[in-house]
């Protein structure tokens, strides 16, 4: 399997997980062609242009894009030690990483679910399968991998 389609179906997998409610027949229809015909990439699509898939299947991307973002940041540039004697503004960088942790959990379970129980990254496990072509692919996601999120 390729790194991106393995990237799209876990994200795709994630973002579905993360709904409230059931897709509608369009969506799910487009899903079970996916299914079908095993085309996987074209999962992508589906999600980005699927007003209640979006939001999740981008945080999802964005979780899994990060640690890659971050490689090597800044280590071209040497540190600057002249002081900024007139800012005496603090910047607040705290984030709430509550709901990253738990996309980031639920990525992980999704990951080692693609593994599979044998290591054999090659194919699309019959579980992940089993969820695209599903007449109601949200309950069967939610059955395999649970996730509540937070809002």
């Amino acid at each position: 399997m390729e790194p991106f389609t393995r990237l799209t179906l876990k994200a795709f997998l994630a973002a579905v997980c993360s709904l409230k409610e059931s897709l509608p027949e369009s969506v799910q229809e487009k899903i079970r062609t996916v299914g079908e015909t095993e085309e996987y990439d074209r999962l992508d699509a589906i999600a980005r242009n699927c007003p209640q898939l979006k939001p999740s299947y981008v945080e999802a991307r964005q979780a899994l894009n990060r640690p890659s973002q971050e490689r090597n940041k800044g280590g071209d540039f040497l540190p600057d030690e002249t002081p900024d004697p007139f800012n005496t503004e603090t910047d607040n960088l705290a984030r709430d990483i509550e709901e990253l942790k738990d996309m980031q959990e639920l990525l992980d379970r999704i990951e080692a679910e693609l593994r599979g129980r044998d290591g054999d990254e090659s194919e699309v496990p019959e579980t992940i399968k089993r969820v695209l072509g599903a007449e109601d692919c949200f309950a069967i996601a939610r059955q395999l991998f649970p996730y509540r999120p937070l809002a």
